[in-house]
């Protein structure tokens, strides 16, 4: 019992603070200098939405547990970005979960795991999934935000979330291949 509810503790905290790193990435810097570049752009749609590679990771590893672990960090990504005047959706955040949990589900059984090793490389199954998902996401926030699918709000979600999946599977390549080279170098010098 101790070790089941230790696993699901240590798994909240770890996506707990990923995704809340990401989402402070995006609200903090990406909006505002997106705002600042785009004239019209709009505030509720992120043209880099590193959050939405957080969701892929979590959901390939954890499965549907994972809408259960982001959850609270997507609430308080939402509060902050209604409060700093983006005209979000209270269910957005549960919308957002499920609708790219469906996506993601339909790139797993179009593109198969089992084929991951043997066609497909991980990094272009994560991101056809990204996109699967992406889309599934697009479609129902729009609808909800705007009333019904937007063909310009679909083509934002889509292309920020890709992008920020893209950026957060870079980053983390990035930080794995930091730590493995610190522990050799750590290695060396015992």
């Amino acid at each position: 019992m101790y070790s089941f509810l230790r696993r699901h503790i240590d798994n909240f905290l770890i996506v707990s603070i990923a995704f809340i790193v990401a989402s402070s990435l995006t609200l903090g810097f990406v909006i505002p200098l997106q705002s600042l570049l785009i004239k019209y752009a709009v505030p509720e749609i992120a043209l880099l939405f590193l959050p939405h590679g957080i969701r892929i990771i979590c959901f390939h590893y954890l499965g549907w547990r994972a809408i259960f672990y982001m959850l609270p960090a997507s609430y308080l990504f939402w509060a902050l970005s209604t409060t700093s005047g983006a005209d979000l959706d209270m269910l957005s955040p549960i919308v957002s979960m499920v609708a790219c949990y469906v996506g993601f589900l339909g790139a797993t059984l179009i593109f198969k795991k089992n084929t991951i090793g043997n066609t497909l490389s991980t990094w272009k199954y994560f991101l056809l999934a990204g996109v699967c998902s992406s889309f599934a996401n697009g479609l129902a926030l729009s609808w909800l935000q705007f009333s019904g699918t937007q063909i310009s709000a679909l083509l934002g979600y889509v292309v920020g979330d890709t992008l920020g999946l893209f950026a957060c599977l870079i980053i983390l390549m990035y930080l794995f291949r930091f730590i493995r080279l610190s522990e050799e170098l750590a290695k060396v010098s015992d």
